[in-house]
């Protein structure tokens, strides 16, 4: 039997990939394209890559065909990214986050898949100043917010109408190998810049923010023993570090690992309107979660993990 993981290959799903390939599992990622990370080529053997975007029905429902039998559950964590890129095109990243969920669920219907979890996101509480926990209503404040919340919706009606059973992860601004800083959006290239050389961070606001960045390996944590938890008592859980701080204060400290001396010009006020951390009291009272990375220990894996790909890409003769 095997598990199938929708963005297998990207940030997050490559350290889902990865846990279950560690737990003996066999991998179907499903995706648009195919990536070369050092963490899962050990592993390559037991990886199944089915190319079709979440978007083209008649490629899933093709898939699930095919994997009739086979396969015993889906973690569903492909979508598109938060941030400011989100809106510049919200008709296309909407349908993505919100439609291609449905394809996958509706599939899970149709071939009596019934483990499906998705991996959400911390945005469905909107604008908030404290910590909110899973009680919390919903109450996004921008189009992510509102497409992870109304895939999270959908989800937890086919679990009541149709018996799936439908789980989902709240997760807060993952860090770690799989992507370097400047591969994301700008908060990431300012907080990590520094282990890639960068010596200056110049932001409008952000000095009254306050956040916690979680080490990538231990949200896939997370996800992959939500995944396989028998008879869990809630439909939701939220998934941080519990560790936050001034987001100056972050950044300096990344720098110091770094060894890097930078120039901070950060302007007051927040850099948007998130709350410094998740409630996730839950995930380790119910399921026993709890993270093995600090933010110095996640730091230092992260700048092993850049060093590294920095010497195989000039090797290779990338760079």
């Amino acid at each position: 039997m095997a598990v199938l993981v929708t963005g297998g290959f990207g940030h997050i799903g490559s350290w889902v990939s990865r846990i279950l390939l560690e737990r003996g599992k066999d991998v179907i990622v499903l995706g648009r394209s195919r990536h070369r990370l050092s963490y899962l080529e050990d592993y390559s053997q037991r990886i199944t890559f089915f190319p079709a975007d979440v978007l083209d029905y008649a490629s899933i429902f093709r898939l699930f065909e095919e994997l009739r039998g086979d396969l015993e559950g889906v973690i569903h964590v492909a979508g598109l990214m938060g941030g400011p890129h989100f809106a510049t095109n919200p008709h296309r990243n909407i349908r993505v986050n919100t439609f291609g969920t449905l394809d996958l669920l509706e599939a899970c219907r149709i071939f009596g898949i019934s483990r499906f979890v998705y991996v959400s996101s911390g945005s469905v509480y909107g604008k908030r100043d404290d910590v909110p926990d899973e009680d919390v209503p919903l109450s996004p404040s921008d189009v992510y917010g509102a497409a992870k919340a109304s895939a999270e919706l959908i989800g937890v009606q086919y679990g009541n109408e149709f018996g799936l059973d439908f789980r989902a992860v709240r997760v807060y601004f993952a860090y770690g190998p799989g992507k370097w800083p400047s591969e994301l959006y700008p908060l990431y290239t300012a907080v990590f810049g520094a282990l890639e050389g960068r010596d200056r961070v110049c932001l409008e606001a952000g000095r009254d923010q306050q956040l916690d960045f979680t080490y990538v390996r231990d949200i896939a944590r997370a996800i992959v023993l939500l995944h396989e938890s028998e008879n869990v008592k809630s439909r939701v859980y939220n998934v941080s570090s519990g560790e936050w701080a001034p987001l100056p204060d972050l950044i300096r400290a990344v720098a110091r690992y770094a060894g890097v001396s930078v120039d901070l010009e950060i302007g007051p006020g927040k850099l948007m309107p998130r709350g410094p951390s998740l409630g996730s009291t839950r995930i380790r009272d119910e399921l026993g979660f709890k993270p093995e990375y600090s933010f110095a220990d996640g730091v230092q894996a992260y700048a092993e993990w850049i060093l590294a790909e920095r010497t195989s890409r000039q090797e290779r003769g990338s760079v």
